[in-house]
């Protein structure tokens, strides 16, 4: 399914379940379909099951209980970042799902709270490799090496994990040096991740290509490869001849268990981010639509300059529209822009505008800046049934700024 399929689909679907009661949908609010969650993870799992790749949901875009939950039910494991994410997910889904943790934040002080909940290990560097074998080999857990192929698929340099000096994993002179040297701890697996919302596969078969250069006997001694995330869902990459490519080469190679481990490419489309307009005003130089939400509960679109996919019922959004807005957040903040728009008709005082493919990262990484709260979450249930599942409140504002500070001391 396409990208434009996907995004009439989930029109479609808030046209039947979330319209109906849009005069008691709070806004700034954040709603996720569970159908588009279970769609796109079925869309992987088509991709990867005959090939004999195994699917990770990297948690970090999207940490909600359900959406880890529904996950957890359809792939081999849960990758996590950091470890306050391991504990919050170990917590979702109980001892019996793989928790793999890749993380560069490893030190003296959680190493062991990580080797506790984590199954699976990928330290980010060889001085950390060091430190934490013995401690993660008594828990039990699989230790992997983070590497940095040097082979990149993003196109920004600010966001790609492969750039030279990225602190992204162990870089490839080093890495070469420590396998031609006979490495040091005995290690499980590799993990790599060079991509960025990458819509191609082919730096990663140059990826493994160098890996069977440089390192081939030691992946013939390997349990598992960790191939990384970072591309768009599969129907929307190119070349995917270069993924199998990838996996036969692994395979050739010795490697038995090959993961990947995607977050953005499953859970984006199944978040719409829901936002009335509070103010209409003529700025000299155009018409202006101030909403009720801002840009930082949608962060990628001013780290990025993008510009999100808008639905307005009965106002279609065209090139060819005659009244154009520029739509902001509701901050004092200047930039606070979610980005120019055309419509057929004249906007409206009150009007939902609905936001695509925020179901990354914008509750991650969403701020309260100026006390503008936090978007309250819905869920689309898979029956239809639309359900407020988190209520924002003014009590998480209070408690982000209030401290134990005596002013008498």
């Amino acid at each position: 399914m396409s990208e434009a399929e996907r995004v009439k689909d989930i029109n479609l679907l808030l046209e039947k379940c979330l319209l109906p009661h849009i005069g008691r949908v709070e806004t700034p609010s954040l709603t996720y379909i569970d159908a588009v969650l279970e769609a796109s993870l079925t869309e992987y799992r088509a991709f990867l099951d005959p090939l004999g790749v195994e699917l990770l949901y990297s948690a970090k875009p999207c940490t909600f209980d359900f959406v880890v939950r529904a996950c957890a039910r359809r792939t081999a494991g849960i990758d996590v970042s950091s470890p306050g994410e391991a504990r919050l997910v170990r917590e979702w889904v109980g001892p019996s799902v793989a928790l793999h943790c890749t993380t560069p934040g490893l030190s003296a002080g959680n190493l062991e709270t990580v080797s506790e909940l984590a199954d699976f290990i990928n330290v980010n560097s060889l001085p950390m490799l060091r430190r934490a074998y013995r401690q993660a080999a008594h828990h039990g857990a699989s230790m992997g090496l983070r590497v940095n192929t040097g082979r990149s698929a993003s196109k920004d340099a600010r966001y790609d994990p492969a750039r030279p000096g990225s602190k992204l994993g162990v870089p490839p002179k080093a890495f070469e040096a420590w396998v031609a040297e006979g490495g040091g701890p005995v290690i499980d697996g590799l993990h790599f991740h060079i991509g960025c919302e990458s819509p191609a596969y082919a730096a990663a078969a140059s990826s493994v290509k160098w890996l069977a250069r440089v390192a081939a006997p030691l992946l013939s001694r390997l349990t598992y490869v960790n191939v990384g995330g970072g591309w768009l869902r599969p129907a929307a990459v190119k070349g995917a001849e270069h993924f199998r490519a990838a996996v036969e080469q692994l395979r050739a190679c010795g490697v038995r268990r090959i993961f990947t481990e995607p977050g953005t490419g499953i859970v984006s489309e199944a978040g719409v981010l829901t936002a009335r307009i509070i103010d209409i005003v003529d700025a000299g130089k155009g018409k202006v639509a101030v909403l009720d939400a801002h840009t930082g509960q949608a962060p990628e679109t001013i780290e990025y300059g993008w510009k999100p996919d808008l639905y307005t019922p009965g106002n279609e959004v065209t090139g060819a529209g005659r009244h154009e807005y520029e739509l902001v957040g509701c901050t004092p903040h200047v930039g606070d822009v979610f980005g120019r728009y055309r419509f057929r008709r004249p906007l409206e005082l009150g009007q939902p505008l609905f936001f695509h493919r925020l179901g990354a990262y914008a509750h991650a990484r969403a701020t309260q800046f100026t006390g503008v709260p936090l978007p309250s979450i819905y869920r689309i249930t898979e029956a239809g049934t639309l359900a407020l599942v988190r209520k924002s409140a003014f009590a998480e504002y209070h408690t982000l700024w209030s401290t134990d500070a005596d002013d008498r001391a």
